[in-house]
């Protein structure tokens, strides 16, 4: 999904001089092509997030269109602050992209970690977060987010994740299928963590859907009778929380628990370890059931 994202930059980039990538020395060799091609639109800072923010949203005042580029951590939870008053509390359209969403920088340890960046997202107005499960809604969020006027978080893992996804996607606000069996029972996820809820969802013959689009107000769910908010990230804060807030329908949350995590180890590893890989998933479901 980085090279989906990095590919898009890249696109923009082409067709408007307007675009300008601010890397927080972060992705060096994914951006080595846009370094020597579009130079000019091109900033690295260095190791300082809140900089990198506040510039970002300077860009935009002057009529610009900033992308900021890091580490997930780096993006929401060191410059809260600079997101928070310098973008959010003026709308601008600035997006920003964390790779290494959930677990995906397991090894390197909990400052790498993503696990509450959707519940530090939400707790801003006017931000857009997405947390796309394949390259193709990774393509959809990023351009639904360069053609709005709002700002924007995209986190993404970095890994080389397959498509799930069929087909293009045209409506990145509403819940996006993988499977669907007429079923009571409907597993939903976003990230990475998805290709988990798929094998979880063939096994037990139910739906499986997506919400890559974390705070859009497009989804019906009222139709399910079970629905289970499967995340690589904490309970408490991320997609489960905000449906609970927005539905009436009865929904369970399979994630990782609201505690530092002292575990190391690869993502699969982890994912084993938390109960959210597909054998945990289909054992949590049918202990619920």
């Amino acid at each position: 999904m980085r090279n989906t994202i990095a590919s898009c930059i890249i696109e923009v980039a082409k067709k408007d001089s307007n675009v300008f990538l601010i890397s927080g020395d972060a992705g060096l060799g994914v951006w080595d092509s846009f370094k020597e091609e579009y130079k000019e639109q091109y900033i690295n800072p260095g190791i300082n997030e809140s900089l990198c923010v506040s510039m970002a949203a300077g860009l935009a005042m002057q009529g610009k269109r900033a992308i900021y580029y890091n580490i997930a951590p780096f993006v929401i939870m060191r410059p809260y602050e600079q997101v928070r008053l310098d973008i959010c509390y003026q709308e601008l359209p600035v997006i920003l992209v964390g790779t290494g969403s959930g677990l995906t920088y397991m090894p390197s340890g909990m400052t790498h970690y993503a696990l509450e960046d959707i519940g530090l997202a939400l707790s801003m107005p006017n931000l857009d977060i997405f947390s796309p499960c394949d390259p193709l809604e990774v393509r959809a969020c990023f351009e639904y987010a360069y053609k709005g006027s709002k700002p924007s978080y995209i986190r993404i893992p970095k890994a080389g994740e397959p498509n799930l996804h069929k087909s293009e996607i045209t409506d990145i606000s509403k819940l996006q299928f993988l499977l669907k069996n007429n079923s009571e029972i409907l597993i939903l996820s976003h990230s990475s963590i998805a290709q988990e809820a798929l094998r979880a969802g063939e096994i037990l013959g139910c739906d499986v859907a997506t919400k890559p689009f974390i705070n859009s107000f497009e989804f019906n769910l009222e139709a399910y009778k079970y629905i289970f908010v499967v995340e690589e990230h904490f309970s408490y804060g991320g997609l489960g929380t905000f449906l609970k807030n927005y539905t009436n329908a009865k929904i369970e949350i399979l994630a990782v628990s609201n505690k530092y995590v002292h575990l190391i180890g690869n993502c699969d590893y982890g994912r084993e370890y938390f109960g959210i890989d597909s054998k945990g998933i289909v054992k949590s479901i049918k202990e619920r059931l």
